[in-house]
This record gives structure tokens, sequence and C-alpha cells, in this order.
């Protein structure tokens, strides 16, 4: 598509500004941290870890969440959700379907897709214009303590879903670079929600397994340990493992996040 010389050098200030924001990035610990990505079956749990982990060296923050949805007809309709904390008060409060324009912020990032910053001042772009926040927006920092706030993520407008996170507790200094971080955090996340989303709807063939591999997975299920899945079979702890590691050679999986949520998606 080609530009214009007005769009162009309309353009230019603000590609200037996304390039001074992220030159006081530590693109080594982003590059550490997309090394230590999980590896397919991608599983909430992994999610969480990652972003426990990794990310956080990376980007600092007290607590996260990360929901994927759809938009119809002016709501907001929540498939997943994968926080850390946040207490379960504050996660009771959050409704898995709600008016697009009951949440001003929400509402102008879908229509923006940039980054955001919210504090109990308000809420403003990488370049500091101010956003709309509801007043429920501004109450939920005071309530909850949420400290400072930064969301992005992605949107596919094909299928009219996509990705939406918030980091709150964030660092107040240079909200802008935060906004630039989370510009290459966005995509990534959004990738591993999809890749989850994936996981869940594929299902798992467990034909595949021996009668006792069964019985084992059945015990896994009720999130059972090893060593209570040894009492209950009146098997050695040794024998346990053998046969974990041989159904997860079978189900292509590598531990039991992975088995328990392949195995959630299978029974649904």
């Amino acid at each position: 598509m080609h530009r214009s010389g007005d769009d162009a050098a309309a353009l230019e200030p603000v590609q200037k500004d996304a390039a001074l924001n992220r030159s006081g990035l530590d693109l080594q610990t982003w590059v550490d941290a997309l090394n230590a990505l999980p590896g397919a079956p991608v599983t909430e749990s992994d999610i969480r870890a990652w972003v426990e982990g990794p990310l956080r060296k990376f980007f600092p923050f007290e607590r996260f969440f990360g929901g994927y949805g759809s938009l119809s007809a002016g709501r907001i309709r929540r498939h997943s959700m994968v926080a850390s904390g946040y207490t379960q008060e504050f996660l009771s409060t959050l409704e898995n379907a709600f008016d697009l324009n009951s949440r001003g912020c929400f509402a102008w990032w879908v229509s923006n897709r940039r980054a955001f910053f919210l504090d109990e001042t308000g809420a403003r772009d990488e370049r500091g214009m101010r956003i709309p926040a509801t007043k429920r927006e501004l109450e939920e920092i005071e309530r909850f303590a949420l400290g400072a706030i930064a969301a992005h993520g992605v949107i596919d407008p094909y299928v009219s879903s996509g990705t939406y996170i918030s980091f709150s507790g964030v660092p107040r200094t240079r909200p802008n670079q935060t906004l630039a971080a989370l510009d290459l955090v966005a995509p990534v996340l959004h990738s591993l929600f999809l890749a989850a989303k994936q996981a869940e709807e594929t299902g798992v063939d467990l034909t595949v397994l021996t009668d006792r591999q069964r019985e084992l997975v059945d015990l896994a299920l009720e999130a059972l340990s090893d060593k209570a899945i040894a009492r209950r079979l009146s098997i050695s702890d040794h024998t346990v493992g053998n046969h974990f590691r041989a159904i997860y050679a079978q189900l292509g999986i590598s531990k039991r996040s992975q088995l328990i949520a392949l195995l959630k998606s299978a029974v649904r």
C-alpha cells in the first residue's frame, strides 16, 4: 500500500517516539524470556508460569490478568482466563460477559488497539493523550489497591475475537517505556492463549493406553500425587513414575499439567 507524503510525515514522529521508548528496554532479557516459552501443547498453567517467571524479569509487575474472548453485538464474552496475584474478591467481580461501553478504557482499546496506562489520576496512551475511563475502572484501582496498570492485547478482526492482557502494580516512572515493552509482550501472550485454546479443543485418544495406564490417568484427574496413586494401587512410587513416562510418550506430552489439560478436554 502506497502512503502519501503527508501520511509519511504524520507517521514519522510516532515511529521516532516508538524507537526512543524501546531504546531503554533490556532486550537481552526479552530474548531470554522468548527462549523460555513453553512448548506445545500449551496449558493455562504454562502461561501463568511463563508470566510469573521469565516475563517478569523483563516486564516487572505485581499482578497479571489475561483473557481470551469474543465481541458480538457490542458485548464481550470471555472464554478463558489466566490470572496471577489477584485476590479472589477482585476476580469474583469480573463478569464472563459485559457490555463493551461499560468499560471506557477497554472500549478505547478495542477501537484503537494500542497499549494504555491507567492509574487513579486517569488513563492515557503512549503519547500522553487522555482516554475516557469509567468511574468503575477508577474505583477498582482504589478499592483493590491496584496501583498503576498497563494494558494491551491483540484482536483478530476476521473472527471478532482476541486476547486482552492487563498488568497492575507496574512502575509509575517512564510509562511510555512500559507501554513500548507491552507492544512486544502482547502478541506473544496472544499466541500462547491461542495455543492453549487449540490444545483444549484437540482432545486426546485414550484408547492408545493400556488398562493400567488408563487407571493411572483416572487417578491423575482426581489430582492425586504419585505417592497417593502408589498407595491406592499398591505399587511403588518408581513404578508410578515409569507408567506416567510411558503415558506422556504415548500422548506426545512431557508433564502432568499437560496431561490434566488434555484429560479435561477429553471429558467435556
